[in-house]
């Protein structure tokens, strides 16, 4: 019953930003009329060229990108020292309260949920002729396929326990296909934080930047508190979201593109959110 009032309340929600989108286009005139919609070949050849850029960075990287790599992961090892304490800490403190609230977390994180809202975006954009919604639609896709296959090729390869099976928070098993085994990093908070990233950079404005990054540290609490995951899981999990989304923002064919512009909003209905692209 639960999963079916998220689906409903999902499906309104992407109604919804359908149809604020379809408001802010009609009464926003863009300066530059000449920006074109990219084609879908354009779209794939984007999301290829993406893909090198994002695999070859590590040649080029300057002493403050070793830096912050040096750090996700110290970050992580420091995590995993906490991991049992930390597992130990959800299990005492389980509430109808945290129940409601992570079950957002959880409905944030599911790839099949930021697939469609990524797929309302992007196909928002190309049906309106707004090369900006479209651009941010295909950044989120790709963002969260690679993203996701580092994540996953990751997952397989250490096979990690998770922590429902008790078999200990340093049980490994290389080489993993079985769930059960493939708890490091975690693929929920990786979707949940690449989304964030992207659509904070593109949208750039403070107030909907705190607010996406909260609903993705709802999700990291989910992860922990249902049991699923490690706390070290989440915190390589977020890092590899949150920096990839930041690479395909910077790499990614139509990087010039400056983005989408936030405000509030009066309808005939109510307040809303006027979405307009920023040339």
């Amino acid at each position: 019953m639960r999963s079916k009032n998220f689906s409903i309340i999902f499906i309104s929600i992407i109604l919804y930003i359908s149809s604020v989108i379809t408001f802010a286009q009609n009464n926003f005139t863009p300066v530059d009329s000449t920006k074109q919609v990219p084609s879908f070949i354009q779209d794939f050849e984007s999301g290829y060229n993406t893909g090198i850029k994002i695999v070859t960075a590590p040649l080029s990287f300057d002493t403050k990108d070793w830096v912050i790599t040096g750090a996700v992961l110290t970050t992580t090892t420091l995590a995993y020292l906490l991991d049992k304490s930390n597992r130990e800490f959800w299990a005492r403190n389980q509430s109808k309260s945290l129940d409601k609230i992570t079950k957002v977390g959880e409905f944030y994180g599911e790839i099949k949920n930021a697939a469609i809202f990524s797929g309302t975006i992007y196909l928002g954009g190309k049906i309106i002729g707004s090369k900006e919604f479209s651009v941010t639609g295909r950044m989120l896709f790709e963002g969260l396929f690679f993203a996701g296959l580092t994540t996953t090729l990751i997952k397989s390869f250490s096979g990690r326990s998770r922590p429902y099976t008790n078999d200990g928070y340093n049980h490994f098993k290389l080489f993993q296909t079985n769930n059960d085994f493939t708890s490091f990093p975690s693929g929920h908070t990786t979707v949940a934080f690449t989304l964030s990233s992207i659509l904070s950079n593109r949208i750039n404005n403070t107030y909907v930047s705190i607010g996406l990054y909260a609903l993705a540290a709802t999700t990291v609490m989910q992860r922990m508190y249902s049991d699923n995951h490690w706390l070290s899981d989440t915190i390589l999990g977020a890092g590899i979201g949150y920096f990839i989304g930041k690479a395909v923002v910077m790499f990614d064919d139509d990087a010039d593109n400056t983005g989408i512009k936030v405000n509030p909003c009066f309808l005939p209905n109510g307040i809303g959110l006027n979405f307009a692209y920023i040339l």
